[in-house]
């Protein structure tokens, strides 16, 4: 078996890489005319001379087609300015400069990027084709998401003179978060027929964020209260004991000489320190859960694009937000006032990948120490099975409230919301593929 899809695999990486070279060497013209060039072949026999003509027409086409198209010569480099960050499914715009450094003009050009994008790998290749959790051999589950690779349309080039240039705007579609790698710059020019086209690339390489896919959340009021901050609002991210400065005072007997402010004790004679305040603010835990799988990655994305949606929405000016997950390692990222960005946290929502060991344990106690400073949790979840609401059983018993956003294949089946003290304060399911509409809903529902 693991043999078989060894092999498999390797058909379809060799298709795969056949595919991107074929995507924009062939024309739309041209996949019209293989389309009829195919129906010929099957047609053609000596009994039917229509059919045979037709394919022998349409055969010497797409030979002069094929000969004709790669013989043009192009010198020429590619500069960009490109955005820092983009999102799954948004077109992302370049702007290009394409410079002639030939003798000669530039003149009937295409412009296109050379997007690098990864295959599957075995194991993934494996969780499509093999049967399991109802999916039949070599059929997408609804749970998986479809293998698009990343797109970019050719844009017509103005004729460039000798040592000239032009800028040229580009657009580029990914379909998968985290970096897009943007290997260079072709100019393509179609053979007299208009169905296939001649390459000449020019090295560029450069790379871009792709950030996950947001939707947009209703106002909501998270439950809990505020606590007790050691720190205050300037706590760099958790690290540090940094508080909020209040005021300076004399030195007293047992302060810390790292609060000493030198300028105004050197000016005074004596010791002064920098005296700080305690605050007590809202601060919410978005938990991640990144246990799944490689037949749920298509729950995983969708729930890294709920948890990006409420990153970009729930902290308002006076509250903090905490988003906690597994992955390699224990992670931790805060922003609100004036402490991180939401760029930054979804640079980390970015990069985060499926965890195949259910480490519930490191995730627990991640939560419990954090637990002192925190005012609600917010779990978005990708099952509701014995070990998470366990993990929320102990959450309620910790008197910290907690909402439960699962992310399900299907809304309408019926789920066992487990014994009264294990169910969170609220249990809202997220359907697959509808993960915009549910958002859309929510706030009716908590209302």
């Amino acid at each position: 078996m693991v043999m078989g899809i060894g092999l498999l695999h390797r058909g379809y990486r060799t298709l795969f890489r056949a595919g991107r070279f074929l995507r924009h060497r062939v024309t739309p013209a041209g996949g019209f005319v293989i389309a009829g060039w195919v129906l010929a072949a099957g047609a053609a026999n000596p009994e039917q001379t229509l059919g045979t003509q037709a394919f022998l027409l349409l055969s010497a086409l797409l030979l002069l087609s094929l000969v004709t198209a790669p013989w043009f010569r192009a010198r020429f480099a590619v500069s960009r300015r490109v955005p820092r960050f983009g999102t799954v499914g948004d077109p992302i715009p370049l702007r290009v400069e394409v410079r002639n450094r030939g003798r000669r003009a530039l003149r009937g050009f295409e412009y296109f990027e050379e997007l690098q994008d990864r295959p599957l790998t075995p194991y993934e290749f494996q969780a499509r084709t093999v049967p399991g959790r109802g999916n039949r051999s070599f059929r997408l589950g609804r749970p998986l998401p479809p293998i698009r690779p990343p797109r970019t349309d050719p844009v017509p080039v103005p004729d460039i003179p000798a040592g000239g240039s032009v800028e040229l705007q580009v657009t580029v579609t990914a379909w998968r978060r985290g970096p897009l790698v943007l290997a260079g710059g072709v100019l393509a020019r179609r053979d007299p027929f208009g169905l296939f086209r001649g390459f000449r690339r020019s090295p560029a390489p450069q790379t871009l964020l792709v950030l996950p896919q947001r939707h947009p959340v209703p106002l909501l009021t998270l439950p809990g209260q505020s606590h007790y901050q050691r720190g205050g609002v300037a706590m760099a991210a958790g690290v540090g004991e940094t508080e909020e400065f209040v005021a300076l005072r004399e030195y007293r007997r047992g302060d810390s000489l790292r609060r000493v402010h030198w300028r105004s004790s050197a000016r005074l004679g004596e010791l002064v320190v920098k005296e700080f305040q305690d605050e007590y603010l809202v601060r919410h835990a978005l938990v991640l859960d990144t246990f799944c799988e490689a037949s749920r990655d298509g729950l995983f994305e969708e729930a890294v694009s709920v948890a990006a949606s409420f990153a970009c929405t729930v902290p308002d000016q006076e509250s903090l937000l905490d988003l906690l997950f597994v992955g390699p390692g224990t992670v931790c990222v805060t922003r609100g006032r004036g402490v991180g960005h939401v760029e930054q946290m979804l640079e980390v929502l970015a990069a985060v990948t499926p965890t195949r060991e259910p480490r519930f344990g490191d995730l627990e106690a991640l939560l419990l120490r954090h637990r002192e400073v925190l005012s609600g949790c917010l779990l978005v979840l990708l099952d509701w099975d014995a070990p998470r609401r366990a993990l929320v059983r102990r959450l309620r018993a910790l008197r910290l409230p907690c909402w439960v956003l699962l992310i399900v294949e299907d809304a309408s089946a019926t789920l066992d919301p487990g014994l009264p003290e294990e169910r969170p304060d609220r249990l809202i399911r997220l359907e697959a593929g509808r993960i915009r509409e549910g958002l859309m809903r929510l706030g009716e529902e908590v209302a």
